[in-house]
């Protein structure tokens, strides 16, 4: 629809100008000008959104994504409806942000990564934000790693490779670079050293989004249902029927500093929005971009004028 009404507005000048300012040999001079201007333009906006340089590099973005059997409970569906498990609560925040940053004005690299106490890297950096979709939507599994249990210092150094193994230019704590912890929070091992890993990423300048999920008001476990899909229970695992997700501990990953670090709990209403703006990219086009559009625009004018012309 937008498109179909810049060329209609296009199509309206360029009979304006043919009308008006074409008119007289000054106006056909006068209006040329503007050609090597426009060309000039062009050539300076497109250098200035070089995506490899400057406000216009990549954001480079990991998830780490909690799949242990934690992450496949809900609350009763009496009590909470049906709201979904917490690994689909956590989708409805991740698909949101991935169309946001398909609509930004810079690129963004993501990856995706899945832990229990293993962890394993289901996707490395990529910019297809449509094969990210699918791996969130799809992919991402309670069930997906045989290894029972969740580990976050696990996630953390699973992660850790990603940001290592860019580009030298890239690895400064210049360049934009987050890490989403997808996770309820509740941690049955600790095999590796959370504060270790956490230290060595914010030197690599890496900012820790903990995208925490999980009910603290109301009891969450594996839901049982009989043959008509009917919820009749929950199973025990482990001597236990419900799962106790621990906030405190994924706002202690984020950290004590606003600006090194966001804690968003992923039952919040504007939860993908509260990360997009952390990440500060904007949906709508750069001044660069607008300029570009308008030197596009201008262009196209001129070929109409000159066809006009003839006609």
């Amino acid at each position: 629809m937008t498109l179909v009404a810049i060329l209609v507005l296009v199509l309206l000048v360029a009979y304006w100008a043919r009308l008006r300012l074409w008119s007289t040999p000054t106006g056909v001079r006068s209006t040329f000008v503007l050609l090597p201007l426009m060309l000039v333009l062009l050539i300076v906006t497109g250098r200035n959104e070089d995506p490899f340089d400057g406000s216009g590099a990549p954001v480079l973005l990991a998830i780490a994504a909690d799949v242990s059997l934690s992450m496949g409970t809900l609350p009763e569906p009496a009590a909470k409806g049906d709201i979904g498990t917490r690994l689909q609560r956590a989708r409805r925040t991740l698909v949101p942000l991935l169309a946001s940053l398909g609509a930004a004005a810079r690129p963004a690299l993501i990856s995706v990564t899945a832990f229990t106490v293993k962890s394993e890297t289901i996707l490395a950096w990529d910019d297809d934000l449509s094969l990210v979709r699918e791996i969130i939507e799809y992919v991402l599994s309670t069930g997906l790693l045989t290894e029972a249990g969740s580990d976050l210092g696990t996630a953390l150094h699973g992660v850790l490779p990603l940001f290592e193994s860019l580009p030298e230019a890239d690895r400064g704590p210049e360049r934009s670079k987050y890490l989403i912890i997808v996770s309820d929070g509740e941690q049955t091992a600790s095999n590796a050293d959370s504060a270790l890993a956490i230290a060595k990423l914010r030197d690599l300048g890496v900012k820790i989004i903990a995208l925490h999920v999980g009910l603290a008001d109301v009891p969450e476990g594996l839901p049982v249902y009989d043959e008509s899909e009917n919820f009749i229970g929950f199973e025990e695992v482990n001597g236990q029927i419900f799962s106790v997700p621990d906030a405190e501990l994924m706002s202690a990953l984020a950290g004590d500093d606003p600006a090194g670090g966001l804690f968003v709990s992923a039952e919040s209403n504007n939860a993908a929005t509260g990360i997009m703006d952390f990440i500060g990219l904007q949906s709508d086009r750069s001044a660069t971009g607008r300029l570009r559009i308008v030197a596009v625009i201008l262009l196209w004018v001129l070929l109409l004028l000159a066809l006009l012309r003839w006609i």
